[in-house]
């Protein structure tokens, strides 16, 4: 199915996203007034930062580009969440184009929460098969050009548990698959590229003392996806994932630790299965070597400050995927090793820049991206 034509530029999706945010600040301002009758407007510090995007992975080699970024809060609060917005284009030496803006918002008291993006992606990627014995030699490459849009809507129900009602929104098509590949035949779903309109839900506990480098408390989640002709999707499948971390202080450092695991159901696209290896799971294997219907991975990260902003970490996992979760104990594992520095760009925000290098099986990767990877 051909694709539906980029609906937003960036100018416009940044006009929309702010418009969206400025919403959310007068709702916090009316949360201000219930919640701190003290105070009807709150004062709050912005930093803003341009920024160049530098880095690798073993799926895009080099790449470079640009990044504006915000984060505000609220003076002398430390219980509010600070709310960021960001503007990111980057380009790498394999052709492959990235655009996105996107919006995180938080009320007083972090009594409601917004996060919004809207991206534009054309990405020449592999594709190996499926299951965690995809053989190296099978790989072929096709270009996916994508637009896609996402909302999300979260309200603290008690304490620390929240709940989250949003919606996803993705057209692809697929160009230049290699001849006689399993891409061109289009053997999978997805393969001839289309819609994909979800709804979303989900819970989660979140008793983390800062979302961009958390120090210690948890965070779990349980959320899910459902997409159906009614919502004009070309693919009914549905994609369910549980996201369980912990931070502990220990020593003069951190000890976080993650468990992810990701199911579907329906007949899932081929690009939207599980994909073993990213920036922030199962470090230092090419995003989608291994891809299947059920992924489990699990790691560990201890992260110690040094001296002034300059901190390093070293992490290690493992993780699988399976056509089906009975089937992800019976299959191998494999591991993920590696180490990064860290610098604290934003003191009272905690948002760090990270350099990480992950080994995997076979393949390594270097990662520079912002704020911790989990």
């Amino acid at each position: 199915m051909s694709t539906i034509g980029l609906r937003f530029t960036l100018p416009i999706a940044l006009g929309l996203l702010t418009r969206i945010a400025s919403a959310q600040a007068s709702n916090a301002a009316a949360d201000s007034t219930a919640v701190s009758p003290r105070s009807a407007v709150r004062p709050t510090t912005t930093a803003l930062r341009v920024l160049p995007v530098i880095g690798s992975a073993p799926e895009t080699g080099f790449v470079g580009g640009a990044t504006v970024l915000r984060v505000s809060s609220y003076v002398n609060d430390t219980i509010t969440r600070p709310s960021s917005e960001q503007l990111y284009a980057s380009y790498t030496t394999k052709h492959q184009f990235r655009a996105f803006v996107s919006t995180d918002r938080w009320s007083v008291d972090n009594r409601w929460g917004l996060t919004g993006q809207i991206e534009y992606a054309r990405f020449p990627q592999p594709f190996f098969g499926l299951g965690i014995d995809a053989p190296e030699e099978a790989e072929e490459w096709y270009e996916a050009r994508s637009t896609s849009a996402s909302v999300t809507v979260r309200h603290r129900i008690l304490g620390a548990v929240y709940g989250q009602a949003g919606y996803r929104f993705s057209t692809t098509s697929i160009r230049d698959a290699e001849p006689g590949g399993a891409v061109e035949r289009g053997v999978l779903p997805g393969m001839r590229g289309g819609i994909v309109s979800q709804v979303t839900w989900g819970l989660a506990l979140d008793s983390r003392d800062n979302i961009f480098a958390p120090s210690a408390g948890t965070f779990a989640q349980a959320t899910g996806a459902w997409g159906a002709e009614v919502l004009g999707s070309d693919h009914q499948f549905g994609r369910y994932v549980g996201d369980a971390r912990r931070y502990v202080r220990l020593g003069h450092g951190v000890l976080a630790a993650q468990a992810y695991v990701e199911a579907s159901s329906g007949r899932v696209p081929f690009d939207q299965m599980a994909m073993l290896g990213s920036g922030s799971v199962m470090r230092g294997y090419v995003r989608g070597r291994y891809r299947d219907r059920s992924l489990a991975a699990a790691q560990v990260e201890y992260r110690l400050t040094l001296a002034g902003r300059l901190g390093l970490a070293g992490f290690a996992g493992a993780g699988t995927v399976a056509p089906t979760l009975a089937d992800l104990p019976s299959t191998r594992l494999l591991p993920s090793v590696g180490a990064g520095a860290r610098w604290l760009l934003l003191p009272k925000q905690r948002t760090t820049v990270r350099v990480d290098y992950g080994v995997g099986k076979g393949s390594s990767g270097l990662y520079i991206a912002f704020n911790e990877a989990f």
